[in-house]
């Protein structure tokens, strides 16, 4: 696949990028280079004047919630989010990313985004989907639908923003001295 994309993890693990440079632009529902729904943040967490921001696009394919939990990782890293916090919003941002594949809608791209300020690191996943995600209480037989629970209980915020143009954004949010 002459247009793959590769990087190096900060493991040393390479990273195959899949399709085209631009693809994951040209899938954006309503066009553009921006993450699906890409009205503002939800209300209450960091602030665009303080805030450190980041933000990629990448096709809603299963590749994408390795490459993108990888990229939330190293962004946390830069941003000074290590240790515990640094495991739980690798672990959450995991979640969000799987849901936005599965529940998704098909063929569009996810956008990720994450904010940091002094108190507070905020991750976004959005998707081109309408469905919004359920928290579930399952047996502990059951072989999954355990990942919204996993993000209820372990980050000190979530939700959910509907966008006009169809789609959603999740979120979560960790206050850093909890950690």
């Amino acid at each position: 696949m002459s247009n793959d994309r590769a990087r190096r993890t900060p493991t040393g693990s390479m990273l195959r990028l899949v399709g085209p440079a631009d693809a994951a632009v040209d899938a954006v529902p309503g066009g553009g280079t921006h993450p699906p729904g890409g009205d503002d943040p939800p209300e209450g967490g960091p602030d665009d004047a303080g805030a450190n921001l980041a933000s990629i696009v990448l096709p809603g394919q299963r590749q994408s919630v390795a490459v993108g939990r990888h990229w939330v990782v190293a962004e946390a890293v830069e941003r000074g989010v290590t240790g515990m916090a640094n495991q739980v919003v690798e672990l959450l941002s995991s979640e969000l990313l799987a849901n936005a594949v599965l529940h998704g809608t098909t063929g569009t791209a996810i956008g990720v985004q994450i904010r940091h300020d002094d108190v507070v690191v905020r991750v976004s996943v959005s998707d081109g989907g309408t469905t919004e995600p359920v928290v579930l209480h399952n047996e502990p037989t059951a072989p999954n639908g355990r990942g919204m629970a996993i993000v209820e209980a372990m980050s000190t915020r979530w939700g959910v923003q509907a966008h006009s143009g169809g789609g959603k954004t999740v979120w979560f949010e960790l206050d850093l001295a909890d950690f």
